[in-house]
């Protein structure tokens, strides 16, 4: 089931389910991910407000 856990990451990225919602034996790798992506959007978000 390796191959849903994008899917569960766009909709959790999308604010369309909760961590919570999804199934437990995703959760841990779907968590990290969605943890790696938000840290990487709040980089670029950073890096874009100091080039201002």
């Amino acid at each position: 089931m390796a191959y849903m856990i994008p899917i569960y990451v766009n909709l959790v990225m999308n604010g369309r389910k909760e961590i919570e919602e999804v199934p437990s034996t995703l959760r841990n790798q779907v968590k990290k991910k969605v943890e790696e992506l938000r840290l990487e959007q709040q980089r670029i978000q950073s890096e874009e407000a100091e080039a201002e």
